[in-house]
């Protein structure tokens, strides 16, 4: 059971690992993981997360890395499992990460622009009584709009809306006993709709801090209960076209469908720490 928990933490672990962050910004902006951040004055540097330039085009592409721990409880089929995994465990585990991808893309024009979040994951603990085999595959679509701009420089104040789509694909197959005698597999997938919202300070030229927050799922069809995501963090611009990111995020997912042999679980909350590099074009 330890095992299962573990590598369930993992499955979130890997899955926040390739994914987790957003992106939102406006201008020649900059980035944040899992928050869809951008904004930036190549003139004048500003946070990637939440300053940016309100006139011409402009893009942000930035790879990232968020090791979490999971804890809560997963399911597949007559099976479920409690998960209870810190962030050192998490990084003692990624010895068992078959696979993992995690990019974030922003894009738009002044102050609206369009933010995209890929990530996947793959983790496969080696075996033990209860082994779990994880995929899971986040993809996000949001639409933003920065409503407050105070300037660049020290001082300077971003506030964005955002809205759109998370899309959620989860496969878990768990086996159980010393013979295997007991297995599970499902795949569940889904989208929830979300809103929220984000906000940046510029604390010198070269330093501004973050912090976004959305909502998703309402319960809505087939979508979750609830999913709530929330990114605090740092933006250092190093140059005239990049940043370092680095912050913390707490990711809770609350969804349960099919029943007996159909049935899927996952809730649980994923939460660590994330690093990001960002281009800003």
């Amino acid at each position: 059971m330890a095992l299962a928990v573990r590598a369930l933490a993992v499955l979130t672990a890997a899955l926040s690992l390739t994914a987790a962050a957003t992106a939102e910004g406006p201008a020649t902006a900059g980035t944040t993981p899992g928050t869809g951040h951008v904004a930036l004055d190549l003139a004048t540097p500003q946070p990637a997360e939440c300053l940016g330039q309100t006139d011409g085009p402009w893009a942000v592409v930035a790879p990232y890395g968020w090791i979490f721990g999971m804890k809560g409880t997963v399911g597949a089929g007559r099976l479920t499992a409690p998960v209870d995994l810190s962030v050192a465990d998490a990084i003692d585990k990624l010895k068992d990460l078959k696979g993992a991808a995690q990019l974030h893309v922003e894009s738009g024009y002044g102050p609206v622009g369009v933010i995209a979040d890929l990530t996947y994951m793959r983790l496969q603990p080696a075996a033990g009584p209860v082994t779990v085999d994880t995929r899971s595959t986040l993809f996000e679509l949001l639409g933003m709009y920065r409503v407050v701009s105070s300037g660049g420089g020290a001082g300077a104040v971003t506030f964005d809306v955002l809205g759109g789509a998370r899309y959620y694909r989860f496969s878990n197959a768990i086996t159980g006993s010393a013979f295997g005698l007991l297995s599970a597999e499902r795949e569940n997938k889904w989208i929830d709709l979300v809103v929220g919202a984000r906000a940046g300070v510029q604390v010198t030229d070269d330093l501004g801090l973050f912090a976004r927050g959305d909502v998703g799922g309402f319960g809505i069809g087939h979508s979750s209960e609830r999913a709530c995501n929330v990114i605090v963090g740092f933006d250092y611009r190093c140059s005239e076209c990049a940043s370092f990111l680095g912050g913390y995020r707490w990711l809770k997912i609350d969804r349960e469908s099919g029943v007996g042999r159909d049935r899927f679980l996952l809730d649980a909350t994923l939460s660590g720490p994330f690093v990001a590099f960002a281009l800003r074009f």
